[in-house]
């Protein structure tokens, strides 16, 4: 079944037959029809990439695997407040982003202003509370002296963003830079932390990774640098209306061509005069080009005829993604206005983090909490598995904060990093990686171009994937 641009309607199951790299499968049907490209991921990079093609006259067609569009950006559209699983806003300097909620058609509101309302979020470990002014003076406190009165998820930021060895940011990916991607464990211990304080500023709760030692400073100074510019831009931020998972809905409807959801690739032939692309369903495809917007952990599920280059093949396989997993849960009586602790926490305990989601009638209004899990705590969410999980945090919740006790209902778990599709929330680059892979993943190999987030060069998030359509366009058109 076909996503028209007049109705929306699930496609065919995705289970089907294997592929092996070393024997291509026999389709179900002969001779389809020839298209000029197709784009296999109806992400915001895929789509973007679809609708640019088609603006230059292209007859496209986009599959995606999913019985949804939208990748990474998914709202829980039947719950209170319309909370995001995934992309959550875009700044003032998010063009292409503002462009793209334009040309759908949709309403933009401005959510920084509720934020910046809200109670501080509150610090807990070991099962005690800590204020700013408690936490400073804590004996167990591991900073050095001129750190101890940063919160623990403010450390990592403020050190990147004050001892970033790039003079500029933009050149972050260039060979020039690449004595900069180093472990970010080795950048913290230069800056003076201990062991015990890195376990705690940053493997608690990871941004990327599951420790430091995984994931490559140089990736945060990059992201430090878009982050500064979009500040420069202003700090107004937007979220659209109803729902961020409108956006590629909106997009998905403007397209002239097929998009196919239940439509798993398994393989992808680059032929002399077109390519094929095989399907989990038995059926095949013909296009002169291919534009893989997936991201690369789904990739690595896709057999490449022939054999893609060894370097981006080795990122391919080896590049990996963040692990988060989200529980959101409704809340029967604002228990923090009993205890007085306000309702967002940050924890070293099982149930992670909790981000109060404000989207209600007034600024002030929480419409539910959204517990979250980082690296190594992700993982372990998901060996519990849903219903374990969401007790869990509750009960712990409950012992932190007596308060709170038979008013949380957890409702929802969605895990980034066991979702097949995805494999993980972005793509995080190891030390090393940036230097030996980063320019290798974007390349063309043969009638195959790639995109999505990890392609970038110039920004990050939703941005990352639009910046990545349009380069990606521009080498289809110009192949």
């Amino acid at each position: 079944m076909h996503l028209s641009r007049r109705s929306f309607a699930l496609g065919l199951g995705a289970a089907g037959i294997a592929v092996s790299a070393g024997a291509k499968p026999k389709p179900k049907v002969a001779a389809p029809a020839m298209l000029d490209t197709i784009v296999i991921g109806a992400g915001m990079s895929g789509l973007n990439t679809a609708l640019l093609l088609e603006a230059e006259g292209q007859k496209v067609a986009v599959l995606e695997g999913r019985t949804r569009v939208g990748g990474r950006v998914h709202t829980l559209f039947d719950q209170p407040g319309t909370p995001e699983m995934g992309f959550n806003t875009m700044g003032e300097g998010y063009g292409r982003g503002l462009d793209a909620a334009q040309r759908a058609g949709l309403e933009l509101i401005e959510t920084s202003a509720r934020y910046r309302k809200a109670p501080p979020q509150g610090l807990y470990l070991g099962g005690k509370s800590f204020t700013r002014e408690t936490w400073a003076a804590f004996d167990g406190n591991p900073l050095p002296a001129p750190l101890k009165a940063l919160m623990p998820w403010e450390v990592v930021p403020r050190l990147i963003a004050q001892h970033t060895p790039l003079t500029d940011w933009t050149q972050w990916y260039l060979p020039e830079s690449a004595a900069n991607d180093i472990s970010l464990h080795a950048f913290l211990k230069q800056q003076g932390l201990s062991d015990a304080a890195i376990r705690l500023v940053n493997d608690t709760a990871p941004a990327y990774g599951n420790s430091a030692w995984d994931v490559s400073a140089l990736m945060l100074e990059w992201n430090d640098g878009f982050v500064k510019g979009q500040i420069a831009v202003g700090t107004r931020q937007y979220a659209i209306k109803g729902g961020n998972a409108k956006l590629p809905i909106g997009l998905a409807k403007l397209l002239k061509g097929d998009l196919i959801t239940g439509k798993r690739v398994v393989g992808i032939d680059s032929g002399d005069a077109h390519a094929t692309v095989y399907c989990a369903d038995g059926s095949t495809m013909l296009a002169r080009r291919v534009v893989c917007a997936l991201p690369l952990g789904v990739m690595r599920r896709i057999a490449y005829w022939p054999s893609l280059p060894e370097p981006q093949a080795r990122a391919i396989a080896t590049v990996p993604y963040q692990q988060l997993a989200n529980i959101f849960a409704t809340v029967s009586r604002p228990f923090w206005e009993e205890d007085k602790l306000g309702p967002g926490m940050w924890t070293n305990s099982p149930l992670g983090t909790i981000f109060p989601q404000y989207f209600g009638a007034t600024d002030s209004e929480v419409t539910g909490l959204l517990f979250q899990a980082r690296g190594e705590l992700a993982l372990a969410w998901d060996r519990m598995g849903r219903d374990a999980a969401m007790a869990m945090v509750v009960q712990t919740l409950e012992q932190l904060r007596p308060a709170a006790k038979g008013t949380v209902n957890p409702v929802h778990y969605h895990s980034w990093g066991a979702e097949e599709y995805s494999t993980g929330a972005w793509a995080v680059f190891m030390p090393g990686q940036i230097r030996d892979l980063h320019a290798t993943m974007a390349l063309p190999a043969g009638r195959v171009h790639f995109a999505g987030e990890h392609t970038a060069t110039g920004a990050r998030g939703l941005e990352a994937a639009l910046e990545s359509s349009e380069r990606v366009a521009i080498e289809v058109l110009s192949a």
